[in-house]
């Protein structure tokens, strides 16, 4: 079977890099004008949470079965075009929203743009590079992500402070209907298991079969499990950053989204390319390196960020927030491989969706909302003059309010969001519990494969563990 040409697969990892980079532009970018927009349209944390949250979540997580059974029969270069036309074009009309239902409505539109990337990307890797290859590839796609991060957050703060919040995601969304006409344009669809030592075990198996599969193995439960727990915290962490630097640190929307790109960028790339690289190397002498990599990353993590966002100087916060997004990261890229390298290419874009639903779901979904509840209810516990919603505005004191009162009340919005991002790092404990658990029948799993008889799957054994 014939492989596409190398010069082919580096622009299909460019044409990757570059949407994976406006996805995560456009998070980052809501993330740094979040705290504008909840000035402007006055809005709570808990709705700043639900819009970044569960508002996302929900359909991205709902398509991306149907979108991921889809991929497994049909054209998945053609999903991704198309999914990134509508990314583009719900982007740009966010800029237009006047109202938190509104809002609310372009950012389901967004996730249902994003909701076609990830399992048919994670498919088409496995298809183009053989197993020891993918956390590698994976991981190039996965480097648009800090370049997004950092033209995200920059753009958004900048524009936020000097133009207004709304142009942010009209430059963002522009650029998404572009790159959705060249993936359209360029890029190929590949024969399936093209890659694979033995080719795809016949017709891809409905999704309960599919399903019982991987669940059937015991560490990828607790690489799911760990995948879910540390995307709460890293997802929580990401879209409120800006604000706990504009209240803690007193910081202009410009300057902060500046430093979030410092941080979150930075480190991203770190991060991603360290456990991505990394783990592939290691993992030639002990596959168990894809979740021990991870679980030493978490751990080093959660104690970083505590100690991060207890300082009282945004110059240490930001140096030491910078080593715990690095620590942090390690576990994304060994994650997304291992859900290919568990199953046969007939299984591939289901056993994306599966760590999709766990990073939507879970992780999108309950972490900035979760997060974004915390920090209004710690904010009123921390105010004691009187009742915080009335007095305060939803986190901003009113106009005619004395400054005391403003002092005041911005003091326990500052307390009220510190404390509650200290609360999320501790969920990456429990995550790096649960990929240090996932070890110990890692390499037995990975040798379990499906081939089809008489009409059904039965499991079979394989090298390449």
């Amino acid at each position: 079977m014939r492989a596409f040409s190398r010069g082919y697969r580096a622009w299909l990892l460019t044409i990757l890099l570059v949407s994976n980079a406006l996805n995560l532009a456009d998070r980052l970018g809501m993330a740094a004008v979040s705290q504008a927009i909840k000035i402007d349209l006055n809005f709570t944390d808990a709705q700043l949470g639900l819009i970044q949250g569960l508002g996302f979540a929900i359909l991205y997580t709902l398509l991306g079965l149907p979108l991921a059974r889809l991929a497994e029969h049909t054209n998945r270069t053609r999903i991704i075009a198309t999914s990134l036309a509508v990314f583009g074009a719900m982007v740009w009309l966010c800029g237009t929203a006047h109202s938190f239902a509104r809002l609310l409505l372009f950012r389901i539109g967004v996730s249902v743009g994003d909701a076609g990337f990830g399992p048919p990307v994670a498919s088409l890797v496995g298809d183009h590079y053989p197993m020891g290859k993918r956390a590698s590839a994976m991981s190039i796609i996965w480097l648009g992500a800090p370049l997004g991060v950092v033209v995200g957050s920059s753009l958004g703060g900048w524009m936020a402070e000097h133009v207004s919040w709304r142009a942010a995601f009209v430059a963002i969304g522009i650029p998404g209907l572009l790159v959705a006409l060249l993936a359209f344009l360029t890029l190929r669809e590949p024969p399936r298991g093209m890659s694979d030592a033995t080719a795809a075990a016949g017709p891809p198996p409905s999704i309960w079969v599919a399903a019982r599969f991987l669940l059937s193995k015991r560490s990828m439960c607790h690489v799911l499990a760990g995948c879910a727990v540390a995307a709460i915290s890293m997802n929580a962490i990401g879209q409120f950053l800006a604000p706990f630097l504009v209240r803690t640190y007193h910081l202009g929307f410009a300057e902060a989204g500046r430093l979030l790109s410092l941080i979150a960028g930075g480190a991203m790339a770190s991060g991603l390319a360290l456990g991505g690289f990394g783990v592939d190397w290691a993992g030639r002498f002990d596959k168990r390196w894809y979740v021990w990599g991870p679980a030493i990353g978490l751990s080093v993590a959660a104690p970083a960020f505590l100690l991060g966002f207890a300082q009282t100087s945004v110059a240490s916060a930001a140096a030491i927030l910078m080593v715990a997004h690095v620590a942090l990261f390690l576990y994304f890229t060994p994650t997304l491989a291992m859900a290919q390298n568990m199953v046969g290419a007939n299984m591939r874009a289901s056993s994306a969706f599966a760590v999709s639903l766990v990073l939507g779901l879970v992780g999108v979904g309950i972490g900035p909302t979760l997060l974004g509840i915390l920090s209004d209810a710690f904010a009123r516990s921390a105010f004691d003059g009187g009742d915080f919603k009335l007095l305060c505005m939803r986190g901003a004191p009113l106009h005619a309010a004395v400054s005391a009162l403003q002092q005041t009340c911005a003091a326990a919005s500052a307390t009220g969001i510190r404390t509650a991002m200290m609360a999320m790092s501790a969920f990456m404990v429990w995550a790096a519990i649960h990929y240090f658990l996932a070890a110990r029948t890692l390499r037995a799993d990975l040798l379990r494969q499906h081939e089809p008889a008489g009409g059904t799957l039965v499991e079979v054994h394989g090298g390449g563990a």
